[in-house]
C-alpha cells in the first residue's frame, strides 16, 4: 500500500469509527403516542373544526407532519386499541368488538390474552421504560391489567369511559388505578391524566421511554372542569377542586361545554411537548397524536367532508387526525397522504429503537417510516376493517364498505365523501374485494383466543 493510499485508508477508517461511535451515543428516540377518545376527522381546528379552536394540537402539526390520510383500525374504541397495543389486526387477538363494563355481556369478561407480545413488550426488549396513562379498556379482570402485558407503570382507567370528576365507569363502578391498586387520583380526569405524564416524562428522561397517554376526551361524558358530577354518591354536586367560575351545563350551552371539555385536552398536548423541550428532548422524541374512531355529532367532532361516525365504516368513522411531531426527523409543516393505520405505529416504533420480533410473529402493521421522514410513498398494502355490523376494505383508492347483505363501492380518490355508490357499474371488482375481504377476515380470526363468543354487542 502506497503511504497515500494508507493516509486515505487510515482517515477513512478514522470517520467509519467516529460515525460509529456518534450512532453509538445516539440513543434510540422516546416514542409518545396521545390518543383521544371519540375525535373524528373534525376534531381539531388544522383539520376542518369549526366549532373550537386547538392552537395546541395546530403547533404540534404546524412543527411536525400531518396525516390526511390516517386510518384508526376500528370504528370503536377496544379493537382499535388492541391494534394499537399488537401491532396485528384486532381479530387475532379476539378483542375485536367492545369490551363491555356490563359483568352480564360476555364481553365484559374478554381483554388481552396472555399470549399476545405487545408493543410495550417491544419496546422493554429494547430498553425502554414503558408507562400508561389514561384510558386501557382492554380487559376488566386482573390478568388483563397493563402492568401484566409490559407496561411499567399505569395509572388510569380500565373501562370505555369513566366520569371526569368521580372516576366511575358507566355502572358506576370505581375505576382509577395504580398499577394493579384501585387507588384513586383525584382530579379532573384530563390534568390528572396530564400531569402523570409531565411526571414521567421528568423521571424517565435519562433513558428511551415509551409512553401511552390514552384521554377520555372526548367520550362522554361530556363534563368541563367545573360541570357536575354525573356518577356516584357525589351525582349531581360540583367537584372539591372545581375552579371558580361556573361550568354547569345549562340547556343550549352543549357547544360550550364541548369546547370547554377539549380545551384541557389541547393544554395537554402543550404541556406535554412543553417538558420534552424543557429537558431537551425534543431531538430524541417523536409524538404521535392519534384518535380511537370517529366522533359524534353530539361532541362536535364529525365532519363534513367524511361521511357518517362512530361506529360506521364510511370514512367517518374510521378516518381521523394524525399528526407525528418529530423535530430533526420530520420537516414542520409537512403533510402525506400516505395510507397509515393504527397498528402501524408499533412496528414504526420498533424499528426506532431497533427491536425485532419473535422468529415467526405476524405483524400486519408496517414500518411507516419512509413516508413520515423521508417522503417516501408506501408500498400499496390492503387493509381491511370488520365488526359484528359490517366492515370495510381498502384496495388503493377503491374501498368497499359491507352492510350485511348490502356492498358499496366507492372511489376515495375521485369521491372521498363517499356520496357515489359504484357498485354496480364494477361488479366483478366488488365480488373480488369481498372475496379478499371475507378471506382476511377468516384467516384473522382464526388467531383469536375467543372464538365462541356471541358477536352481538352493547355498546356505549
Amino acid at each position: 500500500m502506497t503511504p497515500k493510499k494508507l493516509v486515505l485508508h487510515l482517515a477513512a477508517a478514522f470517520l467509519a469509527t467516529a460515525a460509529i461511535a456518534r450512532t453509538t451515543e445516539q440513543r434510540p428516540p422516546n416514542v409518545i403516542v396521545i390518543m383521544a377518545d371519540d375525535m373524528g376527522y373534525g376534531g381539531v381546528s388544522c383539520f376542518d373544526n369549526p366549532y373550537f379552536k386547538t392552537p395546541e394540537i395546530d403547533r404540534l402539526a404546524a412543527d411536525g407532519i400531518k396525516l390526511t390520510s390516517f386510518y384508526s383500525n376500528g370504528s370503536l374504541c377496544s379493537p382499535t386499541r388492541a391494534a394499537l397495543m399488537t401491532g396485528r389486526y384486532q381479530q387475532r387477538s379476539g378483542c375485536d368488538e367492545v369490551v363491555n363494563a356490563d359483568p352480564a355481556e360476555p364481553m365484559h369478561h374478554v381483554g388481552i390474552h396472555d399470549d399476545e407480545w405487545t408493543f410495550p413488550e417491544a419496546m422493554k426488549s429494547a430498553g425502554y421504560a414503558t408507562g400508561i396513562l389514561g384510558k386501557w379498556h382492554l380487559g376488566y379482570k386482573p390478568n388483563f391489567n397493563p402492568t401484566l402485558h409490559g407496561f411499567d407503570e399505569f395509572k388510569g382507567f380500565v373501562s370505555g369511559n369513566i366520569d371526569a370528576h368521580s372516576h366511575r365507569d358507566r355502572m358506576g363502578v370505581a375505576d382509577w388505578w395504580d398499577g394493579t391498586e384501585l387507588k384513586d387520583q383525584p382530579g379532573y380526569h384530563t390534568d390528572v391524566i396530564t400531569q402523570n405524564a409531565v411526571d414521567f416524562i421528568e423521571r424517565h428522561q435519562d433513558k428511551p421511554f415509551f409512553l401511552y397517554v390514552a384521554h377520555g376526551t372526548p367520550h362522554s361524558p361530556h363534563q368541563a372542569r367545573g360541570s357536575l358530577i354525573q356518577r356516584g354518591p357525589d351525582k349531581g354536586k360540583r367537584p372539591d377542586w372545581a375552579p371558580d367560575e361556573e361550568y354547569s351545563k345549562t340547556p343550549g350551552d352543549e357547544d360550550w361545554l364541548i369546547r370547554h371539555f377539549m380545551l384541557p385536552l389541547d393544554e395537554s398536548v402543550a404541556q406535554i411537548r412543553s417538558k420534552v423541550e424543557a429537558l431537551g428532548l425534543e431531538n430524541d422524541t417523536v409524538i404521535w397524536f392519534i384518535s380511537d374512531n370517529g366522533g359524534t355529532e353530539k361532541n362536535y367532532t364529525t365532519s363534513p367532508n367524511t361521511r357518517g361516525g362512530k361506529v360506521d365504516f364510511f370514512e367517518g368513522g374510521i378516518r381521523v387526525p394524525g399528526i407525528v411531531w418529530a423535530p430533526g426527523r420530520v420537516a414542520p409543516g409537512s403533510v402525506s397522504d400516505e395510507t397509515i393505520l393504527t397498528f402501524d405505529i408499533m412496528p414504526t416504533s420498533m424499528a426506532l429503537a431497533g427491536a425485532s420480533a419473535p422468529a415467526g410473529h405476524i405483524l400486519d402493521g408496517i414500518d411507516v417510516a419512509p413516508a413520515l421522514f423521508e417522503n417516501e410513498p408506501l408500498p400499496q398494502t390492503t387493509r381491511f376493517w370488520s365488526m359484528w355490523n359490517g366492515g370495510a376494505l381498502r384496495e388503493g383508492p377503491w374501498k368497499l364498505v359491507v352492510q350485511a347483505e348490502r356492498k358499496l363501492l366507492f372511489n376515495l380518490e375521485d369521491d372521498p365523501q363517499e356520496t357515489t355508490d359504484l357498485a354496480t357499474n364494477f361488479p366483478e371488482r366488488v365480488s373480488g374485494m369481498y372475496k379478499t375481504y371475507t378471506s382476511f377476515l377468516s384467516e384473522t380470526k382464526a388467531d383469536s383466543p375467543y372464538p365462541t363468543l356471541p358477536v352481538r354487542q352493547f355498546y356505549k
